[in-house]
């Protein structure tokens, strides 16, 4: 496919996800399946573009819409002129023309306005334009960072994600794991936190591998691996993964007690437990137990009320610490949805926690950066639970006995009370967790 059709596609899709009020994801995955003409490379071109420009457009619009006022009106320009600003910045003049035929507007003219606005953002004082973030978050994360750390954050979720796999340590070390892909041409690092975390060097066809349809490896952030670490879940005990999603801290969690015990997962929405069951089965799990609808949980509430071992609450949040991986969520997020958020998570809290036995652990965490969210979710459980007492995270992390070398994750911990993982710090997706103890 020319560059000029693949700029017309790319342009196409990326006003198609403005239009509609779902994650990015789901939009282009239809976007696709409606254009089965387009070949993989098409594909991985459209979705690249698309992305960047969904990173960078609140600053872009913000260009256009003060230096370029006459041209605001029309939609589909602007659509297109914030897909050349963002792909401009990699690519150079090697987009010039067929973007010139595109927009109708001529070369020169491009040149010319892309040159103001690269000058513009590399002067920009505002982190919020410089960076394309929203400018209330912004503000709300000025109360947490100082203003150089602030900029770090800023620009590293604007950054691509890396693809993050775990190794099935009931199959293969992460060692073992390494060398089998090297041998299929996949080229990975050693992740810096998770004992079992290796980071591919750019995007590789992961399902394809011998090694994955084995079972031999799981797509998991390095930062989510490290939450069902700090559960610390022992073999032969019962956990529960409460509030599941796709699963992902489910065969975690049923690796590390070793297929032993059980593990009991709860969705309230079972669609998102996705191919679950065939991802178990590829794992060679049998200790997990899917609590796919409210009777079933019911039941489960009716025979383990107050002799639950490990409670996992990875809760519903905004996902502003993964940004990097959904830029579009910049536009979707707002004060309001925090503060909501933040009373949903504290229902489920209190509505959890009676289940756990007395010396039993549950940990709450979520994949967001806003306080609220966070340390403040944890404070005040706490102040509504007064037979639950915190328990630091340096302390979980000299607590694990497992076969592998923690010595990295323990200095990043070292003194710290929650965890909170940031991607200019860790590289990985913004995470936190809290322990909690029961004590009666």
């Amino acid at each position: 496919m020319t560059l000029k059709s693949l700029l017309s596609h790319s342009v196409e899709a990326y006003a198609a996800i403005r239009a509609d009020r779902r994650p990015a994801d789901a939009t282009l995955s239809d976007y696709f399946r409606a254009r089965k003409y387009l070949g993989s490379n098409d594909r991985r071109f459209i979705s690249q573009a698309v992305y960047d420009a969904l990173r960078q457009d609140l600053a872009i619009e913000a260009f256009i819409h003060e230096r370029l006022s006459s041209l605001s009106a029309s939609g589909e320009l602007s659509h297109a002129l914030t897909m050349f600003f963002s792909l401009a910045r990699k690519n150079g003049d090697d987009i010039l023309a067929p973007t010139s035929e595109l927009t109708s507007v001529s070369i020169e003219t491009l040149a010319r306005w892309r040159a103001r606005f690269l000058a513009e953002r590399e002067n920009e004082t505002d982190l919020a334009r410089k960076h394309s973030f929203p400018e209330w978050a912004t503000r709300k994360l000025r109360e947490q960072f100082d203003e150089a750390e602030l900029e770090r954050l800023l620009a590293s979720l604007n950054q691509e994600a890396p693809l993050a796999l775990r190794a099935n340590a009931l199959r293969v070390s992460r060692d073992e794991l390494r060398e089998k892909l090297a041998a299929e041409n996949v080229a990975t690092t050693f992740g810096e936190l998770s004992p079992d975390a290796l980071l591919c060097d750019g995007r590789r066809r992961i399902f394809q591998t011998e090694a994955f349809k084995q079972g031999l490896c799981e797509i998991q952030d390095e930062g989510s691996q490290i939450i069902s670490l700090l559960l610390n879940p022992k073999p032969k005990s019962v956990a529960l993964d409460a509030c599941a999603g796709g699963g992902g801290k489910t065969l975690h969690l049923a690796t590390l007690m070793r297929n032993k015990g059980k593990v009991y997962a709860y969705e309230k929405y079972p669609k998102r437990f996705g191919n679950i069951r065939e991802r178990i089965k590829r794992a060679g799990l049998q200790n997990i137990e899917l609590l796919d609808g409210d009777e079933k949980l019911a039941r489960f509430k009716a025979a383990f009320g107050g002799k639950v071992d490990y409670i996992l609450i990875d809760a519903p949040c905004t996902g502003s610490g993964t940004l990097r991986r959904n830029p579009d969520l910049k536009r979707r997020l707002s004060p309001e949805a925090v503060s909501t958020r933040a009373k949903v998570q504290a229902q489920i809290l209190d509505d959890y926690a009676p289940l756990l036995k007395p010396s039993g652990r549950l940990l709450y965490a979520t994949c967001s950066i806003f306080r609220e969210e966070n340390e403040a979710q944890a404070e005040d459980f706490l102040r509504r639970n007064e037979n639950f007492s915190l328990v630091p995270v340096s302390q979980v992390v000299e607590e694990i006995r497992i076969n592998a070398d923690l010595t990295r994750l323990r200095e990043r911990l070292k003194g710290e009370t929650f965890l909170k993982l940031f991607p200019h710090r860790d590289g990985c997706d913004g995470f936190f967790a809290a322990v909690f103890e029961r004590r009666s």
